[in-house]
Formats: C-alpha cells, structure tokens, sequence
C-alpha cells in the first residue's frame, strides 16, 4: 500500500469538467492495478467529494546498453500498453539510448507491448561513431569521428581525422549515395573523403571536428 498523491485531476460534480483536486484523504492499493481510493477538494469550486480511479501499473523492463566493446545494465519504465520499437531513443538513467533490438517471449521482434517486452538491448547514443573511407594518393584506408547523433555533415566540408585534414566528398546512408547537401551523424552510413595535402591551394573551410 503507498500513500496518495497530493493532488490529481478528476471529474467534478458540481463543475461537470475535469479539474484539479487537492486530495485530503487516501491510499493507493492493488497489484496488477493501482487503485486510488480518496476524500478530495476541487479546487475550483471548492467541493468535496470521494474518487476512485484505477490504472494499469507502468512495468519495469531490463536494458542492456552498450559503448563500443562495453556494455552495462540498466531498466526502463514503461506504462503496460505502450508500444515500443526498435530504433526508439530512450533515456537509461541520464544517458540517451538507441534501442536496437527487442526480444518477446525467446524471439527478436521488431515493436511490442512492454508487458510483453523480456529484454531491451540498446546502444549509447550521446556520442556515435562515423566511420570514414580516406583516400591518399590512389589508396583507401578507414577511420573515425566522434559526433552526436544531430549533428551535419556536409559535403565540401574539411574534417580534422588522426591530426589530418580530410574534406567531404560524398555520404553514404541507409538507401542511397549522394555527392552534395548534407546528413546527420545519426543517418550516416559512412562517409568518404580525400586527405588534404599541406601543399593544396584552395583550401576548403576550416575544419569542424576533431577524432
């Protein structure tokens, strides 16, 4: 049993509307629902009266979140009915989290109902890794930035890379390659640049990010 909130919304019948309602008396009960059961004042018109209202309890559900090679523990509360999918952002604790898979009943699905959620696996998502194709003279190697999720890439744009200038050339996503605009770091699939020699004339805008 847990102690009533001080105040909620209800139907007053003197106002005949919802209204906000200081509650004088009450407890909360019940295990699959929470049931409030309560003396409460309206505060609008002043009268008193009794309420009782029931709700579904929100249901805890386990998350595993990982970093890179890391990965920790964690939970999540949802209301029973609410549906979640995959590449929903969720907040663990402070952290913002991508979910990337769901698993029900010993099977992957792709959205469900928590009460019907196992587990939830996640990735941090405060910071993600875009990864680079470079070319050098003829030759392709790979890299990284660092960069939060909302963050724009834009093509022409010069990116500091390993204490290294690389400028934009193209992007790649999920669906589709492009050579001019824009993306962010969240859609990006990987993106494809060329080193900047000390010696080039024309030098594009100076660089935005730092590996």
């Amino acid at each position: 049993m847990k102690a009533a909130p001080a105040s909620i919304s209800a139907e007053c019948p003197i106002c005949r509307e919802e209204t906000l309602h200081e509650i004088l008396t009450g407890k909360v009960a019940g295990k699959a629902k929470a049931v409030l059961d309560c003396t409460a004042k309206c505060r609008q018109c002043g009268q008193v009266h009794h309420i009782t209202l029931s709700e579904d309890k929100p249901v805890e559900i386990p998350v595993i979140v990982s970093w890179l090679k890391d990965s920790k523990k964690a939970s999540v509360v949802f209301g029973p009915d609410e549906v979640i999918f995959v590449d929903d952002e969720i907040m663990c604790a402070e952290t913002p989290a991508l979910i990337t898979s769901i698993e029900s009943k010993g099977a992957r699905v792709k959205r469900c109902k928590a009460k019907n959620i196992d587990t939830i696996w996640a990735k941090k998502f405060d910071k993600i890794r875009v990864p680079f194709s470079i070319n050098h003279q003829g030759k392709s190697y790979s890299d990284h930035v660092m960069a939060v999720p909302d963050e724009e890439f834009i093509i022409g744009d010069m990116v500091e890379i390993s204490k290294k200038q690389v400028v934009i050339h193209s992007i790649k996503l999920e669906n589709r390659v492009f050579r001019r605009g824009s993306a962010l770091a969240r859609d990006i699939v990987r993106v494809y640049g060329n080193l900047v020699r000390k010696t080039d004339q024309n030098m594009p805008r100076p660089p935005r990010f730092k590996s």
